[in-house]
């Protein structure tokens, strides 16, 4: 009974929270960050590469945008600081009373993590399907017909061989889950450390600097960024990208544990 009633209390707060997740300002950054590869970007690359598949056009796409390198910085910022805005306004002191405080930071993190993982597989998959779908009706895209020479697009390739759509589905659900692990240890560390900045930094820092020592010490098949948008690099066999995927899944555990074991969520303001 008791854990019925706490399911329902998590789905109750978690249903509040997706709403303020839906804001204007963050629909429209969503918006902005799903429909500017595609409204910016292609005309950019247009012409500009040669291309024989559309596969192509989409993994040049995030090769050549800022999405694959500032990622976390994109998500993190808009979407895993509620919680330290709310500690700093003194918000929380008025939730203690009404419920308990745990389940309050928890739907807050699993809102944070939804809306992240649905706005990082939308930026993949929308470029994804008008490239490889929409496109071919209008004929917007130049492709060379002069001659074929096959180019490889990354990591993922491979299940382009059975599906196309697989393809397409599977590596857009790969880049959000990451976009949803991201913004949690942001989220855990702005719970965990008091300071704001230095707390959702962390994240970037983890993704940049990780891509910067794995590149200098010849290991760039393990790099974050690689890993998640491989484009840049010729392909790698597929258990390469669950290495620093392990490493991110370990972080977010011990921050988990670190902030139960010490109570913080729980500590005065």
């Amino acid at each position: 009974m008791a854990a019925e009633r706490k399911v329902n209390t998590l789905k109750h707060l978690l249903a509040i929270e997706l709403k303020k997740r839906l804001s204007i300002k963050v629909v429209m950054i969503s918006l902005a960050f799903i429909f500017l590869p595609l409204l910016v970007g292609l005309p950019l690359i247009n012409g500009a590469y040669v291309f024989f598949r559309p596969m192509e056009v989409h993994s040049r796409l995030f090769e050549t945008s800022a999405i694959s390198l500032l990622f976390p910085a994109l998500l993190v910022p808009l979407l895993a600081s509620s919680y330290a805005k709310e500690k700093k306004d003194h918000f929380l002191s008025y939730v203690q009373p009404r419920t308990d405080l745990s389940d309050y930071v928890v739907a807050k993190g699993l809102a944070s993590a939804i809306v992240a993982f649905v706005v990082a597989f939308l930026m993949i998959f929308i470029p994804f399907l008008f490239i490889q779908y929409v496109d071919p009706l209008f004929n917007m895209i130049q492709y060379t017909t002069e001659y074929f020479e096959r180019v490889r697009v990354g990591t993922f390739e491979f299940l382009a061989e059975k599906s196309f759509f697989l393809y397409g589905a599977v590596y857009s659900l790969w880049v959000a889950i990451h976009g949803a692990l991201y913004v949690t240890m942001g989220y855990l560390l702005s719970i965990y450390i008091n300071n704001k900045f230095v707390a959702l930094s962390i994240p970037f820092l983890w993704w940049f600097v990780g891509h910067y020592v794995t590149g200098i010490s010849g290991l760039e098949k393990f790099s974050p960024i690689y890993t998640v948008f491989p484009f840049g690099i010729t392909p790698q066999p597929i258990w390469t990208v669950f290495v620093p995927f392990t490493a991110l899944i370990l972080v977010i555990v011990i921050l988990l544990t670190l902030i139960k074991t010490k109570q913080i969520v729980w500590a005065d303001e």
